[in-house]
């Protein structure tokens, strides 16, 4: 893959393939002769997870016109699953009816450091058999489109870029929090991967000196204090010196996560309130040392826990960040909430396309 900065497109090279046409790096709106409506394109998205994949064909205007999910195999079947997904990709494009010489490409978000300019999965524990799977060149082979792959967070954040909170801005930042806590880096329009493509892994900045341990082997990572599994282990952790309607919905269970403490902090309970807010205090740090190196126009939030946050934990975070944060750098920074929330992984491989196209939309 080959960068041109003339317009902040990314122009894909693809030796073995010698049949498609250059892809023009000044935006194309393309129009019908006979109209002077735009053509309509379109692209298939897929969002790789540790437990499903999901599948969506959908258009430049960000409509989803076929979905599909799968359960992801991992381990000896990996191979078999992208050889599954390949097959509903092929029922998609059919019964949509939509032709495939209007599919532009296909859109990849998946876990860990993608190597977006080799096309292939990075060793991730969330999908053990997939390392170094060459997912790009079987799918064009299959498809004879160009393949765009990317780690998740990043293609959220060119989701919200094209069709979500982040249109027309030029230097954000999208942070996704749910079990894990990711983010993804938009510096002058463009996707900021890294030289290592491992840029935006916010979840695992220190942000308590030698603290708890977290899943990568570090300690104190922003993650373990401010993701939804962080926000389940504190009320489990109240919860032992104090009551809870939390003990009355699980029967008594341990085994539980965040979405059942946001249920419980609707009702008023306190330890689930307390539990949220202690979370969102450890991550308006985060943002406010993102502000402090960055100083963006703007951090863009989504994922599971804002979905099911109780109102106060939006205000917490708030008076966190702008406590540790430089003042001109928190008066200058927006905080937005993101307006693609669960549907940021179909509509970001969706977006990683038409971006990558330069698609005028």
């Amino acid at each position: 893959m080959r960068n041109d900065v003339r317009k902040g497109c990314i122009i894909p090279i693809f030796p073995e393939i010698t049949t498609w046409k250059p892809i023009l790096a000044a935006p194309v709106e393309i129009r019908s002769p006979h109209s002077r409506m735009p053509v309509m394109r379109y692209a298939i998205g897929i969002d790789i997870g540790g437990t499903k994949i999901s599948a969506a064909l959908g258009d430049q205007a960000g409509k989803i016109l076929s979905h599909r999910e799968i359960p992801t195999f991992t381990g000896a079947r990996a191979r078999d699953c992208l050889k599954a997904l390949a097959v509903i990709l092929d029922a998609m494009i059919s019964e949509s009816g939509i032709p495939r010489k209007k599919i532009l490409g296909i859109g990849i978000g998946a876990p860990g450091a993608v190597n977006s300019a080799k096309g292939i999965l990075p060793r991730s524990p969330n999908l053990p058999g997939w390392t170094g799977m060459p997912v790009r060149r079987v799918l064009e082979n299959r498809f004879r489109v160009p393949v765009y792959l990317t780690n998740d967070a990043n293609a959220a954040a060119i989701g919200e870029l094209v069709f979500g909170a982040g249109k027309g801005l030029r230097h954000f930042v999208y942070i996704t929090v749910s079990t894990g806590v990711g983010s993804g880096i938009v510096i002058n329009g463009d996707l900021y991967e890294g030289a290592g493509f491992v840029a935006g892994e916010l979840g695992h900045i220190s942000i308590v000196p030698e603290g708890d341990k977290c899943n990568c082997g570090r300690r104190g990572c922003l993650e373990v204090y401010a993701s939804g599994t962080a926000i389940a282990r504190y009320a489990r952790e109240m919860m032992k010196r104090r009551a809870s309607n939390i003990k009355m919905m699980t029967g008594g269970g341990r085994l539980f996560g965040a979405k059942i403490v946001g249920l419980a902090a609707k009702t008023g309970d306190k330890v689930a309130v307390d539990s949220y807010e202690k979370a969102a205090y450890y991550l308006g740090i985060g943002l406010a040392n993102l502000m402090n190196i960055l100083n963006p126009e703007a951090i863009v939030i989504g994922g599971g826990v804002l979905k099911s946050a109780p109102r106060t934990y939006w205000t917490k975070m708030m008076r966190s960040a702008k406590g540790h944060a430089w003042p001109e750098a928190f008066r200058t920074t927006r905080i937005l909430r993101s307006t693609i929330l669960g549907r940021s992984g179909d509509l970001g491989a969706l977006a990683l396309v038409f971006k990558n196209q330069c698609v005028r939309l």
